[in-house]
């Protein structure tokens, strides 16, 4: 049975795509989706950099440095932010359908196609920030969707507050997905699934916090 996958078909009605992909021979589609998925990644990564968002630090050198050089850095910051997008954008996809392609007797490209599932929640979350920023001045730090503002209140320690920053309401429906999807593929103890997901994803806000944290841009 061809099974081509249907991005958000497979996002909101999970409960029927889970079985359409499991029992599938074939899941034609998936390099061309991964592809359009990893370039829309680069695409809303250069948007959000368009507007500003995450260049504070550019921004205080205003008054220090020519006009040139500001434009000069700031086409720097786009392209960079866009090139981190596309980057990110594979990181997700790949690691975690390799990361369960080794555990299990799965078809590589069923993982992927889970991926291809979870990634447009990311990059919503990524999307939905832009108008914070813009309108109330709202960082990933202060979004109203994630930790970071609580982690504000009961800490002074910058690594905690943007760990706690990386966990969203966002994140939570991606390993909900993930984790439905997992299930049903692998067959796995649904306790066991729900670790690796959670471990898997801990794994992930650990090291965008300790990238926060050491806020490379200001070493470069």
């Amino acid at each position: 049975m061809n099974n081509r996958i249907e991005v958000l078909r497979g996002l909101f009605n999970y409960n029927y795509y889970t079985y359409k992909l499991r029992d599938s021979e074939h899941v034609p589609g998936v390099w061309k989706n991964t592809a359009l998925l990893i370039l829309l990644s680069g695409l809303i990564f250069g948007i959000s950099a368009y507007f500003g968002i995450g260049s504070e630090y550019l921004s205080k050198k205003l008054t220090s440095i020519s006009r040139e050089e500001y434009e000069m850095q700031k086409l720097l910051f786009m392209a960079g932010q866009t090139v981190l997008g596309l980057v990110f954008g594979a990181v997700m996809i790949f690691l975690p359908s390799l990361f369960f392609w080794t555990l299990s007797d799965v078809e590589l490209k069923k993982f992927l196609a889970v991926q291809l599932f979870v990634l447009p929640i990311f990059l919503l979350e990524k999307l939905i920030e832009i108008p914070f920023a813009l309108s109330l001045g709202l960082t990933q730090v202060s979004s109203p969707f994630a930790l970071g503002t609580i982690g504000q209140y009961i800490t002074d320690n910058n690594f905690i507050i943007y760990f706690l920053s990386s966990i969203s309401i966002f994140k939570g429906w991606a390993i909900f997905i993930e984790y439905k999807y997992l299930k049903m593929l692998t067959g796995k103890n649904p306790k066991i699934v729900m670790l690796l997901v959670i471990g898997l994803y801990l794994i992930f806000w650990l090291f965008s916090a300790l990238i926060s944290f050491v806020q490379f841009e200001k070493i470069l």
